[in-house]
């Protein structure tokens, strides 16, 4: 996989300014120097008017028409050498300097299409990243899909796995909990819509500890009662026994109190 840095290059542009005295001064040495074309000519020319016998006012007007000729003439073709020379250098330069510019903008393209397969990649790869995600986070959550629809990604029914499905259960052993918590209090309870419109327990059995505590209490009440009576019938035994020891008739109402508790006692106590 590419990298993602990329490095644009540094591109110089070249200098277009034409420096032709230096090249004007190199040209003229050679040409005017000492075994220059030049100073052969100008020999030459001497030689061939040494020979006619001019005067020296004919020979200062031929040599002045042929020095003037040829220093016009040569200044002329230094100064287009010289331009010429100059120009194809910087020509050359500024191909050297076009086609770096053209490589640097090669591989600036490389760098732009490597970023771009990159950036591609990364996209890709994220894509994934989050695909993955989902589905793991839809398996922890729903399970795996154990069947699909027509159209092959539909999914129809899954496998007893997955939070949800483990809440469901928990939510399910609480409710059955609460059914036999209530049938444990209550016993059966049916449930009906009463006259005032709301809907409640209307009627139950004798199961549950809630009837169980219902009989403990009132058991208690009798038997607060029987203790009551049962202090009654022992403290009406003392006295009629104490009356009776000391030789005295006992009062017949006490009698009829101990008769009266000692028959309840024995009527209704189990």
């Amino acid at each position: 996989m590419a990298t993602c840095n990329t490095v644009l290059p540094n591109v110089t542009l070249v200098d277009g300014t034409l420096d032709v005295v230096a090249k004007i001064k190199t040209l003229t040495d050679e040409v005017l120097g000492i075994n220059s074309v030049y100073m052969r000519a100008k020999d030459t020319f001497k030689e061939l008017l040494d020979g006619r016998h001019l005067s020296e006012a004919e020979y200062a007007q031929f040599a002045s028409q042929f020095i003037s000729q040829l220093a016009v003439t040569t200044t002329q073709q230094v100064i287009t050498g010289a331009m010429q020379w100059e120009a194809q250098e910087k020509e050359m330069a500024y191909s050297l300097a076009a086609m770096k510019a053209q490589a640097d903008l090669t591989l600036a393209n490389i760098e732009k299409t490597k970023y771009e397969i990159c950036k591609i990649q990364k996209d890709i790869d994220l894509q994934c990243a989050n695909i993955t995600a989902t589905l793991a986070t839809s398996i922890r959550k729903n399970g795996r899909v154990s069947t699909y629809g027509t159209d092959g990604c539909t999914p129809t029914a899954l496998y007893d796995e997955g939070t949800d499905y483990v809440q469901m259960k928990a939510v399910d052993a609480q409710k059955y909990s609460t059914l036999a918590d209530a049938y444990r209090k209550s016993g059966i309870v049916d449930i009906a819509t009463t006259l005032d419109g709301v809907e409640k327990g209307t009627a139950g059995n004798d199961a549950g500890y809630t009837k169980a505590q219902e009989d403990f209490a009132k058991r208690q009440v009798k038997s607060f009662e029987d203790s009551k009576r049962n202090h009654a019938v022992n403290a009406s035994s003392q006295m009629i026994g104490q009356l009776l020891s000391a030789e005295v008739a006992p009062d017949p109402s006490y009698v009829t109190q101990w008769n009266t508790a000692m028959t309840y006692l024995n009527t209704n106590t189990p």
